[in-house]
């Protein structure tokens, strides 16, 4: 008998253990995401050795594998660049002469899409650029996406370090790539030393035609000539006024044409002018050197330039050596005006966080009575703030941050003086555009505000159809969106469709992404019926040119089924959220968040018509689904959660949870 008992309590607990082991192999391991590869790729259309500021950005390209149990999915990726340098070119930031030529040209901006956009080095260093990621990689299954890097048109060269994170999964899980050295645009930029030579050279040349010219000119005046050798001018006070040879002339310089000139700061004192010079490659060279050996992955071009540019620094003590040149000499150039720095005291005690606010009120009252009175010296100091490289990044280092308390003032007080200086110029009108981005970090009305004025300004001086007008318009609209004022956002939208319709074409991508992006904002601002109505408009267009099982298409259809909602029809957007639920299934898979937003959309609206009892039914499903996909925290867990909670207990309008 206790045989029989003991026999029959052995095979009961082998059972359990037999079961519990089962149900834990059934238990798959979580999703484990791996890099596998991140390399840089050409972009598409631009040729080896092509040059000039139109080059397409770099692409990277990026290889990831799931070694788990469970299918992963790709939420964000952080693009962060550690350091950034631009170094120049002869044509722009690196030009050396004694003279400045006005020559009008035409750069286009790049018109596609970008996954994301690197500001220029001097804003990009520390930065963190974040992109919503849609993907989902299988269990043993890899995936491979491209990463476009949006850099603004330039004839320097831009040098980034950077790497990548992507996050996975509803614990956020994290995965970090190895450091990555790009170049834009895509083509060698390390002059020689010989051509550093010439350039110094041909800067000498002209400075001895410039001297020869104001002395036949104020020979011709019965003047005494400058004594150059011993003491020559350092200012423009110095001598008299009216000469053309300083202050612009028809045709000094060019061979019976109608060039123009004015004398910069390098005339008055060569010997920095070269100086800065010199140091300028010094460091730009350096700096680039030193990303690209410290980067695991970098492009052709770094990796091309890389020996020149070490050729270049152990030529450059021969350089300095030949031209006279301490290596330790001042770069910053002579011949500043009386009160120079006096209105950079003023922009100090503007900026100033623990002085008083008496103080700083004087400072920006007097600063700004001195720009209205064009003050040379004001004008002067300004100007070097304005076009210096970091210039304006060390003294508005914090507009936007919120942590100066008059920069907001500082930045506008700048802007004036731009716009004093020279209304109509297109390097002045994207001074300002840049100050106000910088701006919009932590002002977006303030932002919005300047760039409305500075729009105007652009299509008054430009034309309301030129490039860099297009792209303060777009600007404006950003930071309007930004700033919560979707009604205006919206008329500032219709106009940038009528821009891509005109520039793109009516069937381009960008030019429909912007009519969906109109829809949004007029129905953020109040009127859903004509949202619907351009979301209607939109949506055969979207069909015929991208295709019906396109996410963008599939994102129209869930913003008119959306807005007819909103608009009073929440039968119809019921039912429209019910053919797109299975499309978005079929297309993008069952856990990606835009199926689960849609799905989400489809509860509430089901409970809107009248059925709160299938609302109930679908959320409970829903809040299960975003738990195990999102993790419970995230925010659209929790506004399903509420709803829920909402159809559950208390039947009845529920729009709150649109999403």
């Amino acid at each position: 008998m206790l045989a029989t008992v003991l026999g029959l309590i052995g095979g009961i607990a082998a059972a359990i253990i037999g079961a519990w082991a089962a149900l834990r192999a059934r238990r798959l391991p979580k999703s484990q995401v791996e890099l596998v590869d991140v390399t840089i790729v050409r972009p598409s259309g631009s040729a080896p050795g092509s040059s000039g500021p139109r080059d397409a950005s770099p692409v990277l390209d990026v290889k990831v594998r799931n070694t788990g149990g469970q299918s992963a999915v790709l939420k964000r990726l952080v693009v962060r660049v550690h350091r950034a340098v631009r170094c120049g070119s002869m044509f722009a930031d690196m030009r050396l002469t004694p003279f400045r030529a006005l020559w009008v040209g035409a750069v286009l901006p790049v018109s596609a899409t970008y996954d994301v956009a690197i500001p220029p080095p001097e804003d990009a260093g520390g930065s963190r650029f974040v992109i919503d990621l849609s993907q989902v990689v299988a269990q043993g299954e890899a995936d491979r996406f491209e990463v476009r890097l949006g850099m603004e048109p330039t004839f320097d060269t831009y040098v980034y370090a950077l790497d990548l994170e992507i996050v996975y999964d509803g614990d956020d899980r994290l995965m970090t790539s190895p450091r990555v050295a790009v170049a834009f645009p895509q083509h060698g930029f390390v002059y020689s030393a010989d051509e550093i030579r010439t350039v110094i050279s041909g800067f000498l040349d002209d400075m001895g035609k410039v001297r020869d010219a104001i002395d036949i000119e104020m020979t011709e005046r019965g003047l005494p000539v400058p004594d150059w050798e011993s003491a020559p001018p350092r200012r423009r006070s110095d001598l008299p006024d009216g000469l053309v040879s300083v202050d612009g002339n028809g045709d000094l310089f060019s061979s019976g044409g109608g060039g123009v000139y004015e004398v910069t700061e390098a005339f008055w004192d060569p010997g920095r002018a070269i100086a800065g010079h010199l140091q300028g490659f010094e460091r730009m060279y350096r700096e680039a050197v030193e990303i690209t050996v410290g980067a695991a992955t970098a492009d052709d071009v770094l990796t091309a330039s890389l020996p020149r540019a070490e050729a270049v620094l152990a030529q450059l003590p021969a350089l300095y050596a030949e031209f006279g040149i301490p290596a330790s000499a001042e770069a910053l150039p002579a011949g500043e005006p009386v009160g120079t720095k006096q209105p950079a005291r003023l922009m100090a005690e503007i900026l100033d966080h623990d002085g008083a606010s008496t103080t700083r009120d004087s400072a920006l009252e007097e600063l700004r009575n001195r720009i209205r009175a064009r003050d040379e010296g004001t004008f002067w100091f300004l100007g070097r703030l304005a076009a210096e490289e970091g210039g304006l990044d060390s003294w508005l280092a914090c507009i936007g941050l919120g942590s100066m308390p008059n920069a907001a003032s500082a930045a506008e007080l700048l802007d004036e003086f731009l716009r004093l200086r020279r209304p109509d110029d297109r390097d002045s009108l994207n001074t300002r555009r840049r100050m106000a981005r910088r701006r919009g970090g932590g002002d977006a009305a303030g932002a919005a505000a300047t760039l409305e004025t500075l729009l105007d300004d652009a299509s008054r001086a430009l034309g309301p159809q030129d490039s860099d007008t297009c792209a303060t318009r777009i600007e404006l609209f950003h930071f309007l969106q930004e700033a919560g004022d979707m009604a205006a956002a919206a008329t500032v939208a219709a106009d940038i469709v009528a821009d891509q319709r005109r520039t793109l074409g009516p069937d381009h991508r960008n030019t429909i992404l912007y009519r969906h992006t109109l829809g949004f904002c007029l129905g953020e601002a109040g009127d859903p019926s004509r949202a619907v109505e351009v979301f209607t408009g939109l949506l055969g267009d979207a069909v015929r040119v991208l295709g019906p099982d396109d996410p963008d298409t599939l994102n129209v259809r869930h913003e008119l089924a959306r807005w007819r909602g909103r608009a009073g029809d929440a039968a119809g957007a019921a039912a429209a959220f019910a053919e797109i639920v299975p499309d978005r299934v079929r297309i993008q898979g069952p856990d990606h968040p835009h199926t689960l937003l849609s799905r989400h959309n489809l509860a509430l609206w089901t409970g809107e018509a009248g059925d709160a009892v299938g609302a109930a039914a679908a959320f409970a499903e829903l809040v299960a689904d975003r738990r195990r996909v999102l993790g419970p925290e995230h925010p659209d867990t929790v506004k399903s959660e509420r709803a829920l909670a909402h159809w559950r207990e208390q039947p009845g309008p529920h729009r709150r949870t649109v999403q």
